[in-house]
């Protein structure tokens, strides 16, 4: 028999976990570790368990901003105790306002320091244990493909706790072989072609060990929240399910995209006000820039930023941006790295062109070329496009075909898992992305 010893947190584990652990100290250090005064001893038991709730919740959030809750950390060090224990510590603040609102009391400052310590050091310490003993029983997969996509997956998931196994030769395929091969090596999991093998193995045998059967695309979309485009075929898409296309997720989506939206210029105003000024300075007039952007069921829109590239930058002919662009002023480069650029589009999403989160948008003169080499790249239009998106933050700026390809494999995982908690948790890393100033 197969093993059973995935000890690889998924990311709903994770966020159960986390919430648990912080709601558990958050209700027991003030009732058994504090004065007998303090502020959370002298509400009733439902008031301190919803305040209890709150920092949990707090700390889930700032947990998504600082990346502790992220799925695929491969070791955890002391940085990492470090972004747990600021996490912790925002998500004490906000109990500490939450308490002083409905109380108009302060709790103590040492109940707040033991919550701020125990939930932090707890989280971390559960994390590292689960570490730990991914890292000693790491997941035996057996790659039941090709030589090509066999070397492409042992590079794509290497740095994940994993003992890949592989089967070539010329018993490769021959299912008493590969049975055999599973039960003396205790295999967790075996991966085969699309389809589920190139030669049709039966599944149950493989189930019967305890052995689970994954196909390709499955097996990036669990581990690595993506879905290759070179092995989506018209069966998987014929599969897609659009939650989006949902009348009330999409009316849940379209009231959140306007509130972030609306907001967002009117906080962000100062800045924007500042950025255009300072742009003016530099490189004269127009201060804004306008582009022609390809959004949802492939219809074209104006997009609007703040210029941050010289006048005339493409008097010849259009071309992505790149690593040290010439083209972009000394201002450019600054609002670029903070994306202080991209706030106009704020107005794009109130017009209903573009959501907060979704596949970026591209220009009608690329589009051409990456439909030709990039297969079903198409399916980016089945959503709208986004200001910050699921490839956004897992990845980096695409400025070529081989990246934009890598980037639509997490476009294609966003579009199948797409919900209102997904795009609050991309716009949470979105906000870690920005504290660290990338692009």
């Amino acid at each position: 028999m197969a093993r059973s010893n995935n000890w690889n947190l998924s990311k709903t584990t994770k966020v159960f976990t986390s919430l648990s652990i912080s709601v558990l100290v958050a209700y027991l250090v003030p009732r058994y570790f504090s004065p007998i005064m303090e502020t959370l001893m002298l509400v009733s038991k439902e008031e301190h368990f919803f305040y209890t709730i709150c920092f949990g919740f707090s700390f889930l959030v700032f947990g998504e901003m600082t990346g502790v809750l992220d799925q695929n950390f491969k070791s955890l060090s002391f940085r990492h105790f470090l972004l747990f224990l600021l996490s912790s510590v925002l998500a004490s603040l906000a109990l500490l306002l939450v308490v002083w609102i409905f109380e108009y009391k302060f709790i103590g400052r040492y109940a707040i320091l033991k919550i701020s310590f125990f939930a932090g050091f707890g989280n971390f310490f559960l994390f590292w244990f689960f570490n730990l003993l991914a890292q000693k029983n790491p997941l035996k997969i057996l790659l039941n493909t090709s030589l090509e996509n066999e070397e492409k997956l042992k590079k794509d998931f290497k740095n994940l706790p994993f003992e890949i196994y592989s089967l070539q030769g010329e018993n490769s395929g021959l299912e008493d072989g590969v049975i055999k091969l599973c039960s003396e090596n205790e295999i967790d999991l075996v991966v085969m072609e699309n389809g589920l093998g190139k030669d049709k193995l039966e599944i149950i045998p493989f189930l019967q060990l305890g052995t689970r059967v994954m196909g390709i695309v499955e097996f990036y979309e669990n581990y690595l929240e993506k879905i290759p485009v070179a092995h989506v075929d018209q069966s998987w898409l014929a599969r897609l399910d659009l939650r989006f296309r949902d009348p009330l997720s999409h009316k849940l989506k379209r009231m959140l995209d306007i509130l972030i939206a609306f907001f967002g210029l009117i906080f962000t105003f100062p800045l924007v006000f500042s950025a255009l000024l300072l742009t003016a300075l530099e490189s004269g007039f127009p201060m804004f820039f306008s582009q022609n952007r390809t959004g949802f069921l492939g219809q074209t829109y104006i997009l609007f930023k703040i210029r941050t590239m010289s006048l005339n930058a493409e008097e010849k002919n259009a071309k992505w941006a790149e690593v040290n662009d010439s083209r972009i002023t000394k201002i450019g480069s600054f609002l670029r790295k903070w994306r202080i650029d991209e706030i106009p589009q704020f107005w794009n999403v109130i017009k209903g062109e573009m959501s907060i989160v979704g596949p970026r948008p591209e220009r009608p003169e690329f589009q051409e070329r990456l439909i030709k080499k990039v297969p079903h790249w198409n399916c980016r239009h089945l959503v709208k496009p986004g200001l910050t998106g699921w490839a956004q933050v897992k990845f980096r700026y695409a400025s070529d075909m081989e990246s934009s390809e890598e980037k639509l494999a997490y476009d294609l995982y966003y579009i199948k898992h797409a919900s209102i908690l997904m795009d609050i948790q991309i716009i949470l890393s979105t906000l870690r992305s920005l504290a660290k100033g990338s692009r």
